[in-house]
């Protein structure tokens, strides 16, 4: 009997032992398979510092600053993904953050093949970057773009690989398994990341997520620092959406509702007795939603059809419309549906609009007003309450932070977001270029600059 059970033992671990060796035999022809589309990115930076330089006679305090320019040396990763028409160039996706304010970059293949990269485009809405280089000179190149997977299909626990430079190690590979999907970070506009525990560091980003099947599921981009087993990465089929509107037109061209949203909380879900859709916290004068009749308090449960989960889903579902689409929103207004039609626009170019009529976008901000309860717990006469804050605004280089309350512009009390807008206008149209707040943070006042230009 004793040795019936070894022998049984023995063939267990002989049968372990072999899959373990398939298994291993698989990875490394999977890594050996994507390595070659893994790049290496050198990125020279240009860096305008300001500092005081005192003058002849010397004064104090200094009232002459000359810009500095500091040059900055960086790495990161990328991967080859597709071809041009004549396969003369070829296409690498990338972080913006890698690239941005680039003045030379070069792009190392291997260990013996360099090329001059030059930016396609970038979008720092979801810091996604392409670079273009020449292909003349590499044998066999269609051996070195990458496959790219469906990052729909993905689900907690699938096995990934990270495969990119951390610290300039070239092609270094970890192993993990996808945390979570749908992750929001905070650190761009557009966020759908997944999350990983596969080892990602400085170096890693812009370099592949890839499965099992050697596909690039992902594109990593971010880590939380101090934390472990804590990665992110920018789902391809977004990419992927990025890229090709980036080399088609040179940026990307984004659908436009013109309305500040927010999820449904447990409170409201039982109070409407509704479980899905975005509830309006507000409407962008002259925009499409307000052309359409969308009103503050509607709940955005469909667009064309397709059901409205969250703030996520419909950002991502108006984002993808091509802008002069006719499309038909669906929302609860007082516990009734109506059925709104809606002409699509063009999200508003940064460079374009700050100068003109100031909106949520260009300031950054994401106001709402302020309920009466909420006045009266705060202990405020009037204000309008900081729901969200756009990365790289002015909103957030003044430092305003969510939660805060919006007291008084230049002296004169707010009582609701159109003032609060319209204020900011006049302001800009006198040629200010600053404006004065007073803000509620906490149980405490204080006052913060808010940049117009």
């Amino acid at each position: 009997m004793r040795k019936s059970i070894l022998l049984i033992l023995l063939a267990v671990v002989i049968n372990f032992a072999s899959v373990l060796e398939d298994l291993q035999d698989e990875i490394t022809s999977l890594v050996e398979k994507v390595s070659p589309s893994v790049v290496t990115i050198f990125v020279i930076k240009e860096q305008k510092d300001i500092f005081p330089i005192p003058q002849m006679p010397f004064d104090f305090p200094f009232r002459f600053n000359k810009p500095f320019i500091r040059k900055e040396r960086t790495l990161g990763s990328g991967v080859i993904v597709k071809y041009y028409e004549d396969k003369e160039i070829a296409y690498i996706l990338t972080n913006a953050h890698v690239v941005k304010n680039a003045v030379r970059i070069i792009v190392k293949l291997d260990k013996y093949t360099e090329k001059k990269g030059e930016i396609v485009g970038i979008d720092t809405k979801t810091d996604i970057a392409v670079v273009k280089i020449p292909t003349k000179g590499v044998e066999n190149f269609e051996k070195r773009l990458a496959k790219l997977g469906n990052s729909d299909e993905l689900k907690v626990g699938q096995i990934v690989f990270a495969i990119g430079n951390p610290y300039g190690l070239e092609r270094t590979v970890t192993m993990g398994v996808i945390s979570a999907l749908r992750r929001s970070i905070g650190i761009t506009q557009y966020e759908n990341f997944i999350q990983t525990d596969a080892a990602i560091n400085p170096g890693n980003s812009g370099g592949p997520l890839v499965n099992i099947e050697g596909e690039v599921i992902g594109i990593n981009t971010a880590i939380i620092a101090g934390a472990q087993g804590l990665g992110f990465a920018i789902p391809i089929n977004l990419a992927k959406w990025v890229m090709e509107q980036i080399i088609a037109h040179g940026r990307v061209i984004r659908g436009w509702l013109g309305v500040m949203i927010q999820n449904i909380t447990p409170d409201i879900a039982e109070a409407l007795e509704i479980r899905e859709g975005v509830l309006i916290a507000q409407v962008v004068p002259g925009s499409p939603a307000e052309k359409a009749g969308i009103k503050v308090g509607d709940i955005i449960i469909e667009v064309n059809g397709k059901k409205i989960k969250d703030v996520r889903d419909l950002q991502f579902t108006i984002m993808k419309i091509k802008p002069g689409t006719k499309v038909t929103i669906t929302v609860l207004r007082d516990g009734k549906k109506l059925k709104l039609k809606a002409l699509i626009g063009e999200y508003p170019e940064d460079k374009a609009e700050i100068k003109g009529k100031a909106t949520p976008e260009n300031l950054g901000l994401l106001l709402r007003d302020l309920t009466l309860k909420e006045k009266q717990e705060l202990d405020v006469p009037y204000g309008v309450l900081v729901e969200g804050i756009y990365p790289n605004s002015p909103a957030e280089y003044s430092g305003i932070q969510p939660g805060d309350v919006i007291l008084k512009v230049n002296n004169h009390p707010i009582r609701s977001v159109e003032e609060f807008f319209s204020l900011i206008n006049k302001l800009r149209n006198l040629g200010r270029t600053k404006a004065l707040l007073l803000v509620r943070r906490g149980e405490s006042n204080i006052f913060i600059t808010l940049d117009l230009e």
